[in-house]
């Protein structure tokens, strides 16, 4: 087997395959899974769950950020980037794998069962939640595509927010019948600031990868300034909680979400001034568990308050 280079042909480049896991990333579904179930949870608080409802938002969601995932690819490799990720099987390929020319239709695959399962939550609740999908699914697409995607602007951490932040909360919340209000909004805001985590940590990660490619904010104000930012935005996170937890906007149960701080402290271990390059790469993985682990103690301690 070798290895995909920069430099590809028509031929090689029909060859360059991946496995359908590593194209997913189930790593990232923590920025779709965690907000919804914690929107959910708010909602519970103050009335009943549907929990058909719930399942249905959870798996539309999914293909939305898996379609996302995909083009992301598939435009990364197209525009020479990441190509020691791809594997040239050539005459070897396994019929599990996947080639990159079959990323958009993979893509599209999963936008269109994405909008068969809008349709049923908007005939649900409200035709907003359509739009609001529709501009989801838009975004996904175009903060890969193009030469001034947003990513390549440099607004990969503002989109996150938005939609694996603020968007993806607030639909939990909303679509178990509730009118948007400003604990939700604050509630929401603490994903915001999460999902900035990982999109940074990604983009401190690369800072030389992306030369060329992208002008993230990471290259924008540079390696030292990028990992204060990413140490403030961390620390906010837990301060947020704290402060939330202490006017009573959420429950005293939602204190075991400070349990994963461990995996912060973690995280910023990777970028400390004598931090090896293997721990500078790993550091993503750090930020994927961080993620996680918050977010899912966050929700359990949401529904049991």
């Amino acid at each position: 087997m070798e290895t995909c280079e920069h430099d590809f042909t028509e031929e090689d480049t029909y060859y360059c395959r991946m496995s359908f896991f590593q194209l997913i990333r189930p790593l990232t579904f923590s920025g779709t899974i965690s907000p919804i179930l914690v929107g959910a949870g708010f909602a519970a608080l103050n009335g009943e769950v549907r929990w058909d409802m719930l399942f249905i938002v959870l798996i539309a969601s999914l293909f939305v950020q898996i379609s996302a995932n995909l083009f992301n690819d598939y435009f990364d490799f197209k525009h020479g980037q990441d190509g020691e990720r791809w594997t040239n099987y050539r005459e070897e390929a396994p019929t599990y794998a996947i080639k990159h020319q079959q990323l958009p239709y993979i893509a599209g695959s999963a936008i269109i069962f994405a909008m068969i399962l809008g349709v049923w939550i908007s005939a649900e609740t409200s035709w907003w939640m359509a739009v609001i999908g529709s501009i989801g699914m838009i975004s996904g697409f175009f903060y890969s595509a193009g030469k001034y995607s947003f990513s390549a602007l440099g607004l990969g951490e503002v989109i996150a927010a938005i939609f694996l932040g603020f968007v993806t909360t607030i639909l939990g919340f909303v679509t178990q019948g509730h009118t948007l209000n400003l604990q939700i909004m604050v509630v929401a805001f603490t994903f915001a600031l999460l999902i900035s985590t990982m999109i940074l940590t990604n983009n401190i990660r690369d800072i030389k990868k992306d030369v060329g490619f992208r002008n993230t904010v990471a290259m924008r104000i540079g390696y030292d300034a990028a990992v204060r930012l990413l140490t403030g935005i961390l620390f906010s996170i837990y301060i947020l909680v704290i402060v939330l937890i202490g006017i009573g906007v959420l429950p005293i149960t939602t204190i075991f979400a400070l349990f994963a701080a461990f995996l912060a402290f973690k995280l910023r271990k990777c970028f400390r001034k004598d931090a090896s390059k293997e721990e500078i790469i790993q550091s993503m993985a750090w930020a994927a568990r961080h993620h996680w682990a918050f977010g899912l103690l966050m929700a359990l301690g949401i529904w049991l308050g």
